[in-house]
């Protein structure tokens, strides 16, 4: 029994000593992965970032890559501060909806590249929850999701066939004039998360997600709200375990409408012809 009751005492120190530990004592100057078991999420911009020059950490910090693969929406702060650490800017850690970040990673032995990373926080029962994190530029997105390159082989059978499309409602998929993951429906969340798996089955190599928006409103209005439309499908397909490196977004404002509604009907009317323009196009190429 004391040898026993030694043990256990033995056990739980060390378990308090690696838990006392901070998260960014054990993080290395970790090198860009040649793969990604969960990918790294995040928007390409949709957001406004600080001058980097006004970050506390010169020339930005190195974070553990496993951590940001964890990084997800609905964590709360003291979650993400375990992952990534306090923000590099000044706006503070309580009270506040963003942080900023400006981390590196390793390209080479004396190379690495540099980007801005930003969380968004969103009130929930009182308490503030990851509601959507950003990127400054794909650099540092695409290279973190990237993919090994293929063992060379024979060469392949080039298809002609068109890209398979997928077309998506976004009265559907979204609320009315919503952009921004907190807008999606829930059926829209079902229609996506269906459509991802049908994609992880057929082994889709390339996905480009491309918004659209009807003539209603000015054009960049339009361009920017199918922009946000098509990034935000773009995440969602990426928090449902596609390869973030496979997949693109653009937008294409209200430049190529599938309908020819008379100008003069009444605005309801309207609203309700030109609703197939209104949609978000999932083009799917190299499937197997």
């Amino acid at each position: 029994m004391v040898i026993r009751n030694m043990l256990r005492g033995a056990l739980a120190t060390a378990v308090c000593a690696l838990l006392s530990v901070p998260a960014g004592a054990l993080a290395q100057d970790v090198g860009l992965p040649s793969t990604a078991v969960m990918p790294v999420q995040g928007v390409v911009g949709d957001t406004d970032f600080p001058e980097a020059s006004r970050s506390r950490i010169r020339n930005g910090d190195f974070v553990n890559v496993d951590n940001l693969r964890q990084m997800g929406r609905g964590l709360g702060k003291s979650q993400v501060r375990r992952l990534l650490g306090n923000p590099h800017f000044s706006e503070g850690v309580a009270g506040v909806s963003r942080w900023d970040y400006v981390f590196n990673f390793r390209t080479g032995v004396d190379t690495h590249v540099t980007c801005q990373y930003q969380v968004n926080y969103e009130r929930a029962n009182g308490n503030y929850v990851v509601d959507s994190m950003h990127w400054d530029g794909s650099a540092c997105l695409d290279a973190l999701n990237d993919r090994p390159d293929p063992v060379v082989g024979p060469d392949p059978v080039v298809s002609t066939a068109a890209p398979a499309v997928h077309t998506l409602s976004a009265d559907a998929l979204f609320a009315f004039d919503g952009s921004r993951p907190r807008d999606i429906l829930p059926q829209g969340k079902e229609e996506i998360a269906a459509l991802a798996q049908e994609l992880s089955r057929s082994g889709a190599e390339q996905i480009t997600v491309v918004g659209h928006a009807d003539r209603l409103g000015s054009h960049s209005y339009n361009q920017a709200l199918s922009e946000r439309r098509a990034a935000t499908v773009r995440q969602l397909l990426v928090e449902q375990g596609l390869p973030g490196a496979g997949i693109t977004a653009a937008g294409r404002g209200s430049s190529e409408p599938v309908t020819s509604c008379d100008r003069s009907l009444p605005r309801a009317e309207l609203i309700e012809c030109l609703k197939p323009d209104r949609r978000v196009e999932i083009r799917v190429a190299g499937t197997h």
